[in-house]
């Protein structure tokens, strides 16, 4: 919430490409020293002393500083140039789609599509967030699971925006409910998910309180009813028994799962309730008697 206050303070690698109202800082040591501030002009071209305009824009950062020092040791003797942005220029996106706020924004050339849909609000409640399309022109740069980032915090690959690029999202996909004794019950939007032990990974994985032994499925078949499901596992079956059979449970759109918890009753435990002074559970033993617990009268 606190954009405005803000700076982007993201590093510039020299992987950064350089454009029209960038501010450059080029610091000239060995045959000459001095410090220059230039600004890439409209044309995309940077004022160098005793050579005039050189051609930079679309360059990465690394390869100005190279073409910089080239060109000035045609002039100047031994001369090193180091250039960095003191200055970032800002372009113009458009978010477009199922957002809050749909229309053109001014962001940093930093920026990510990431950045943008936040600028814009989000997405709506019908809008995607496990597809999020970045366009060059008619070009699609790339497409941006925000699940990476909500769920495991993970950016990624995220490539930069640059002027005219497009933001778009449509609306989401499958929907499938999770709630009972998971890590994180909510509502979640598939993209490739097909069974059942996918979905529960998303969910952030079943809890020890959880049975995984019987898992009820609420189930709307299209246009048609619901109807209720149970993926009931045998106690006897082993671990690997049991994700095969979470993998063998193909979900479909509108699946509502639930996940119960395990029996509240404990094995060899023996329960003493009533008037007595330590009422509760109690471990169990072969040979075991009440003298064991209830020793005497004062007990």
């Amino acid at each position: 919430g606190n954009l405005d206050e803000l700076p982007m303070d993201l590093p510039a690698g020299p992987d950064y490409v350089v454009g029209p109202g960038d501010g450059l800082t080029i610091n000239l040591t060995g045959g000459i020293s001095q410090r220059l501030q230039r600004v890439v002009d409209r044309e995309g071209r940077l004022a160098l002393p005793e050579v005039g305009a050189v051609e930079v824009s679309g360059r990465s950062l690394g390869d100005v500083q190279h073409l910089v020092q080239t060109v000035l040791r045609g002039q100047f003797r031994g001369v090193d140039a180091d250039v960095s942005l003191s200055r970032i220029r800002t372009v113009r996106v458009y978010v477009t789609g199922d957002v809050e706020r749909p229309g053109a924004y001014d962001v940093s050339s930093l920026s990510t599509p990431l950045n943008a849909l936040y600028i814009a609000g989000g997405p709506t409640s019908g809008g995607s967030l496990r597809v999020l399309r970045h366009y060059r022109g008619k070009q699609l740069v790339q497409q941006v699971d925000v699940y990476d980032l909500l769920l495991h915090g993970i950016r990624g690959d995220v490539q930069r925006l640059q002027a005219g690029d497009t933001i778009q999202v449509p609306p989401l996909q499958g929907e499938i409910t999770i709630e009972g004794m998971v890590r994180r019950p909510a509502i979640y939007e598939l993209d490739g998910e097909k069974d059942l032990s996918q979905v529960l990974e998303l969910a952030g994985g079943v809890l020890p309180t959880g049975t995984l032994r019987h898992v009820d499925v609420e189930r709307v078949e299209s246009h048609e009813s619901r109807t209720m499901l149970r993926l009931d596992v045998p106690e006897t079956d082993s671990d690997a028994s049991v994700n095969k059979a979470l993998e063998d449970f193909t979900v479909q759109d509108g699946d509502k799962i639930k996940i119960t918890p395990i029996l509240p009753y404990a094995d060899k435990t023996v329960y003493v309730d009533g008037h007595v002074s330590r009422p509760g559970k109690f471990a169990y033993r072969d040979g075991m008697k009440v003298t064991d617990l209830i020793r005497s009268y004062k007990d």
